[in-house]
């Protein structure tokens, strides 16, 4: 008897330790951290920012040339919201939005991309309000990305929009995400130097 206790006790302390070692493991395989956000996704055959992007709640511009598979330079500016978008199931936890001005060969964008969730699926020419500093809301058009990625939006006006940021010292931008209703997204765009 006394020896079938002592194996049911060595059982027990022996899975005890497995357990913690997995859970360890666990813990530290799923260790993320907040303080950084991957550059945009690529759109085109561009190769990858060479500089950091701005950490998440970053309110200054970051900047970057490239150069795309044909040898054409390709400038960015981006910036991320102070404020993470909070969303409800599937996408809880806090999205990051980053605003982007690019300049390539093709032309000129204006975007804004969310780490986590979707903008409307209704999005094709779709609006948005967008404020700058105390002034009166303006609609713009917006359209999807070519890719056919719902967590990128690309702006229509974008000289209108440029020329704007570069004399606002905010824009917010208030636009509908799938299945989460209006979000209000927050750019401290004072700063902005966009001579491209």
């Amino acid at each position: 008897m006394k020896l079938l206790h002592l194996l049911a006790l060595l059982t027990l302390f022996s899975c005890s330790d497995k357990d913690k070692a997995q859970q360890t493991n666990v813990a530290r395989s799923t260790k993320t951290t907040t303080d950084t956000m991957e550059p945009p996704v690529a759109l085109s055959d561009d190769k990858p920012i060479s500089t950091k992007a701005a950490p998440a709640g970053a309110v200054t511009w970051t900047y970057a040339k490239t150069t795309d598979k044909e040898g054409h330079s390709v400038y960015k500016a981006s910036i991320t919201s102070p404020k993470l978008l909070e969303f409800g199931f599937p996408y809880a936890g806090g999205s990051i939005a980053t605003l982007t001005i690019r300049k390539r060969e093709s032309g000129t964008h204006v975007y804004i991309q969310v780490s986590k969730g979707q903008f409307n699926r209704s999005f094709q020419e779709g609006k948005a309000h967008v404020r700058f500093d105390e002034n009166p809301a303006i609609t713009y058009s917006f359209s999807a990305a070519e890719n056919g990625s719902a967590n990128i939006i690309f702006f229509d006006s974008d000289q209108a929009l440029i020329n704007k940021m570069k004399a606002a010292r905010n824009m917010t931008v208030d636009v509908d995400f799938a299945g989460q209703g209006k979000r209000l997204i927050e750019f401290q765009t004072a700063g902005l130097v966009w001579n491209h």
